[in-house]
């Protein structure tokens, strides 16, 4: 017989089947937070704000660095002729015959600074429209060769004739400084950190200001300077400034070997290369070369123009069977000005700049280098060392002053400002120059007034040059024609190098020769003026919207 349940088990059992049957309550969910969201990190990146503009937050570091060592080369090799210039030409005279006047000397100077200047200016806009044609890197790699054999075939020079043909050489085959500076602008678009990446191109200068001047000072004459090193070295006995030149030419070397191996090509419009792979307009970007070959890039340019010449498809991976001959060929796109208003100006003023700014640089170790005499009629009887110490002196403080002074007041005073603002300081730096001629050579006084006068020029030309270059790359509005206005820019640039140290020199030589009048300040005065109209112009300047965000 079975018991029969008791009335508490049947209440526990009902109470369990109960439970059974009420739906189950979810359990509680984390509180919201980034480490729960399933988002992905592209979005999350959009919604965050940027990174606050500092070197640190600098794009492409890798190929900002090969650019900066491409382009302190170069300064470098130029810079390190400075110290010993004066007495390279100095020795430019047959055994038995006495060496040139100091008068001779200036405008010999002058006349090799103008030629390499000049033959950058006939050039470059060519290696400005052939970097659109070709790309950037081969352009680059060719400069740097060209000022590895002009240093080279300077230093062994024994006759005024050999040294100005090599300077012309130099500067036919070098057009770097239009085309990095593209390459530059090309590689950081964002207005926020142009400010700082448009600093490498003269920072580099100002780098190179300190270690060539010093280098060349300190290896000028070897056999003389150091006898027991280089005093048994046949070849430094007989091209006494042929060792800077050969030390130069190894930098030049190694900025070659970086660029090949690491600088990438940037994306720009190549018109009509590849017509089956065309975008807008007809026009199409250079892929990147960063996982290419050399071997690759070379054979690929040869087959582009082959079949360019054939009036054949040229990609790489076009069809072996040719196209129908109905296919329309493409179209050229309608022509983009190149030169608008706004640029017109900021070219002026681009131009405007070095040519005060680099005939200063060339007077100046003339002055410091030529024989003390009566007041604004002598110079400072320096050595070469001691020339190089003073030009080291004029890079450190130019160094000190981008990378500590020049972002956080370009930041307050906003790019036209600053620029103005250097604009304005050059007439008073070129103003107070030649006084210096009337301190004792070698004396504490003279250093601290060198440093507080070169200090004010350098201030200047921190503010000016970069902000130029950036006013000019703001002007272009239209991408196509960037690399050709940078050209143009270039050649202006040179043209005014080219004009402002052969008649620098010649004023400087007439100012030595004169037994009265104003001497040697005539020239700093004049570049006063040319300074002064330069600050007027920059006023009346505009900033443009230029390709950036």
């Amino acid at each position: 017989m079975m018991m029969s349940a008791s009335p508490q088990s049947k209440k526990v059992l009902v109470h369990s089947q109960r439970q059974r049957s009420r739906p189950t309550s979810p359990s509680p969910s984390p509180p919201p937070d980034l480490s729960y969201t399933t988002a992905p990190s592209n979005e999350l990146a959009k919604d965050l704000p940027p990174a606050p503009a500092s070197w640190l937050t600098l794009p492409h570091k890798r190929q900002l660095f090969v650019l900066a060592l491409c382009r302190l080369s170069e300064p470098l090799a130029n810079t390190s002729l400075l110290s010993y210039f004066y007495y390279l030409l100095e020795s430019f005279h047959e055994p038995g015959t006495p060496p040139p006047s100091s008068a001779t000397i200036s405008r010999h100077a002058g006349i090799i600074a103008s030629s390499f200047a000049l033959s950058q200016c006939m050039t470059g806009m060519i290696w400005g429209w052939l970097s659109d044609r070709i790309g950037r890197k081969p352009c680059v790699l060719l400069g740097l060769v060209g000022s590895a054999i002009s240093a080279l075939g300077l230093g062994f020079s024994n006759t005024f004739e050999s040294a100005l043909m090599f300077r012309i050489l130099g500067g036919c085959l070098n057009g770097n400084v239009g085309v990095l500076r593209t390459m530059l602008s090309e590689t950081v678009r964002e207005k926020r950190h142009q400010s700082r990446a448009f600093l490498i191109m003269p920072m580099c200068f100002n780098v190179g200001i300190i270690v060539g001047p010093a280098l060349g000072g300190i290896l000028a004459d070897p056999a003389s300077s150091w006898p027991e090193v280089f005093g048994h070295w046949e070849w430094c006995q007989r091209h006494r400034w042929a060792l800077p030149n050969v030390v130069s030419a190894m930098f030049l070397t190694g900025s070659f070997i970086a660029g090949l191996g690491f600088l990438n090509e940037v994306d720009i419009y190549l018109p009509f290369v590849r017509p089956e792979v065309e975008g807008a307009n007809g026009y199409q970007t250079l892929e990147s070369k960063k996982h290419r070959s050399i071997g690759h890039d070379v054979q690929s340019f040869l087959s582009r123009q082959f079949h360019r010449l054939r009036g054949a498809p040229t990609d790489e991976a076009s069809p072996l069977i040719a196209r129908p001959a109905a296919t329309p060929p493409a179209t050229p796109p309608p022509a983009t000005p190149v030169l608008t208003p706004n640029i017109v100006k900021t070219l002026f003023a681009f131009a405007l700049l070095p040519l005060h700014n680099n005939t200063f640089m060339n007077l100046y170790p003339l002055l410091l280098s030529a024989p003390h005499g009566a007041p604004l009629h002598g110079g400072l009887s320096l050595s070469a060392q001691s020339v190089g110490l003073a030009l080291s002196i004029l890079g450190a403080l130019g160094i000190t002053c981008q990378l500590l002074f020049y972002p956080p007041l370009h930041a307050r005073l906003g790019l036209l400002r600053s620029f103005q603002l250097g604009c304005c300081l050059f007439p008073v730096a070129y103003t107070l120059t030649p006084l210096l001629s009337f301190l004792t050579p070698g004396s504490t006084f003279m250093w601290v007034a060198i440093m507080g006068i070169l200090g004010m020029q350098i201030t200047a030309r921190t503010f000016a040059l970069p902000g130029a270059v950036i006013l000019l790359t703001n002007s272009i509005e239209e991408e196509e024609v960037l690399g050709t206005v940078h050209g143009i820019g270039s050649s202006l640039a040179s043209a005014a190098r080219a004009v402002g140290p052969v008649v620098g020199a010649w004023l400087f030589a007439a100012g030595l020769e004169a037994s009265g009048g104003v001497g040697v300040g005539g020239v700093f005065w004049v570049l006063a003026a040319v300074g002064a109209a330069g600050a007027v112009w920059g006023l009346r300047m505009r900033e443009g919207r230029g390709l950036g965000v």
